[in-house]
């Protein structure tokens, strides 16, 4: 019989498989993950906060580039692993790619999956590892998220065709309407943020995303939170680190 201490040990041994996806095609920022941001490429920030985490068996690095995928392999911790082009299209899903690896045969005895996309480069491994330390057995998944800085309960919808307001888009009645408009008086929203979607590999397989059963939020701060879609986003968070306000 093992003894408590040995059995906690024993027990306590969960190996990980983590996935960074770096497309080489993006239509609203050309090469966005080889541009630089604080003088390195965008992508390199995801794989140092990922490697720094030191909580993951196995860090499989996919592309259909083959220059991302070069410069990944300059990193010995990295599993990279070429991408077939049908995953790689604009219309293709991450979960379609993440569906695809994970139902291989390989990973058949990992725990737990992380999901860490390049263009949310100020998540760190102390997020990563706080998110994972969320992640309870009857949990479904931990999703890194921030507070929506503008109340959702003040937006409206319109008719692009009339360009007539819909008042009841989000409350009926509007807060705009019965002029109850103290945003300190609403409840807070949360916006996903692409910084990790960790789940157990095994609830996953069943799943089509990361969205099911009991669903974790691990907050980021909005500045840690900022998302590369655009240059002027890049141009933002490279202005962030030259101001020092991201350490």
């Amino acid at each position: 019989m093992l003894r408590a201490d040995a059995w906690q040990k024993k027990v306590s041994v969960i190996k990980r498989l983590a996935i960074i996806p770096a497309r080489g095609g993006s239509k609203r920022l050309p090469r966005k993950n080889l541009l630089h941001l604080g003088g390195k490429p965008l992508v390199q920030h995801t794989i140092e906060a990922v490697v720094g985490s030191k909580l993951f068996e196995t860090i499989l690095f996919s592309s259909e580039d083959q220059e991302m995928l070069a410069f990944a392999e300059n990193f010995p911790e990295i599993w990279v692993e070429p991408r077939n082009h049908h995953l790689a299209g604009d219309k293709v899903k991450v979960m379609d790619l993440v569906k695809s690896i994970i139902v291989q045969d390989r990973f058949n005895d990992y725990d737990q999956i992380g999901l860490f996309l390049p263009t949310c480069p100020f998540r760190t491994s102390t997020h990563i590892r706080e998110g994972l330390k969320m992640l309870e057995k009857n949990d479904f998944s931990v999703v890194s998220v921030c507070k929506k800085d503008e109340p959702l309960q003040l937006t409206v919808g319109m008719d692009p065709s009339t360009m007539i307001l819909n008042k009841t888009a989000v409350l009926d009645p509007s807060p705009l309407v019965t002029g109850e408009t103290r945003s300190q008086d609403f409840q807070c929203y949360y916006r996903v943020n692409g910084g990790f979607y960790i789940s157990w590999l095994a609830k996953l397989r069943l799943a089509d995303n990361f969205f099911q059963g009991t669903v974790k939020g691990y907050e980021m701060d909005s500045l840690a939170s900022v998302d590369i879609d655009y240059q002027y986003d890049l141009d933002f968070a490279n202005l962030l680190l030259e101001r020092n306000y991201i350490s």
